[in-house]
């Protein structure tokens, strides 16, 4: 297939554009860098059958133009941050986000691309009832973040032009993605949470850590790589049309045991004094989510998908990287 990838220079696209070349894909890397404007997010530069263009996607002519000749569209093209990110830039979420997927969708009508995958997000779970199953998206409360909510609306998009236009889909839902190559960003909150975590403990150094809210927070922390298998191999299948499906470790742990348990194998290594983490408590917002777990049955079901790498290991192989990470 010719496949185009939106938001590929993002880490987890990355990942699946190896596996998606692989499995003998052409690739084409749509991108804007907004975030990244700085420095190249490749992860490996030297790559037979794959194209990149930057190009930013919210021009509806650039969306057209960019789907003539693709079989098929993996859309992951958002602005991505942590916790604080997220409700600093909630309108350039909405309208960036969504008016992306929009064109994507009437791009792939117009050129007869006949199915849009669509990268969701573990934030369109609003409710705290755990388990969370794919179908209570849609029963449950509409999110309070700008950013779970242009994911809940985008899969209502990817819907809509499966009913009125036959544009088929495949929604995932990643929860908590680790990856080795996030660098945590100075001010805290604008990273993902484990990419944050990493940087205050083993490279500021902070005891005590700073730390939103109480620290009881529960998520399920997924090894990249495992994500992007599937994403590559599974997003253009039979088994996955007009399907969402979570993609997720669900292996629960508290802010606070992410925290220790990142400082243990930093004092495990030599990389920090052996004396307890404390914690310094910081304000959180109102709309924070007590607890994300997800049930991944539907995956294993459909198509045998179960992760493997657990938490621990997940650690380990992002501390492997710390040095080189944050070498100047």
């Amino acid at each position: 297939m010719n496949v185009l990838v939106a938001g590929s220079e993002g880490s987890l696209m990355q990942w699946t554009i190896d596996h998606l070349l692989e499995a003998g894909h052409d690739v084409l890397g749509v991108d804007n860098q907004s975030r990244y404007e700085d420095y190249d997010l490749t992860r490996v530069v030297d790559r037979d059958r794959y194209e990149y263009v930057r190009a930013d996607l919210t021009d509806p002519d650039v969306a057209v133009e960019l789907t003539e000749d693709v079989d098929g569209i993996i859309n992951a093209a958002a602005l991505i941050y942590g916790v604080k990110g997220f409700h600093e830039y909630p309108a350039d979420i909405l309208s960036n986000d969504l008016t992306i997927h929009r064109n994507l969708l009437e791009g792939a009508v117009e050129n007869d691309v006949p199915r849009v995958v669509y990268i969701s997000s573990s934030m369109v779970y609003e409710q705290d009832e755990t388990p969370h199953r794919e179908d209570d998206v849609w029963d449950s409360l509409v999110p309070s973040t700008d950013y779970g909510l242009s994911k809940v609306v985008g899969e209502r998009y990817s819907r809509a032009f499966a009913d009125q236009y036959d544009v088929t889909y495949t929604i995932w839902r990643p929860f908590n993605i680790i990856t080795p190559y996030e660098r945590g960003e100075d001010e805290p909150g604008m990273s993902h949470v484990f990419a944050d975590f990493i940087r205050k403990i083993l490279i500021e150094e902070q005891n005590p850590m700073e730390i939103f809210g109480d620290g009881e927070q529960v998520r399920c922390f997924t090894w990249i790589d495992e994500v992007a298998e599937a994403i590559a191999t599974q997003s253009f299948v039979d088994e996955t049309k007009n399907e969402a499906y979570n993609l997720a470790n669900p292996e629960p742990v508290t802010m606070k045991e992410l925290a220790r348990r990142i400082h243990r194998a930093g004092v495990e290594r030599g990389l920090l004094e052996d004396e307890p983490l404390e914690f310094e408590h910081v304000p959180i917002y109102d709309d924070d989510v007590k607890e994300r777990v997800p049930v991944v049955e539907k995956a294993a079901e459909d198509f045998g998908w179960q992760p493997e790498v657990k938490l621990e290991d997940s650690l380990e192989r992002c501390i492997d990287e710390v040095d080189e990470l944050y070498l100047d």
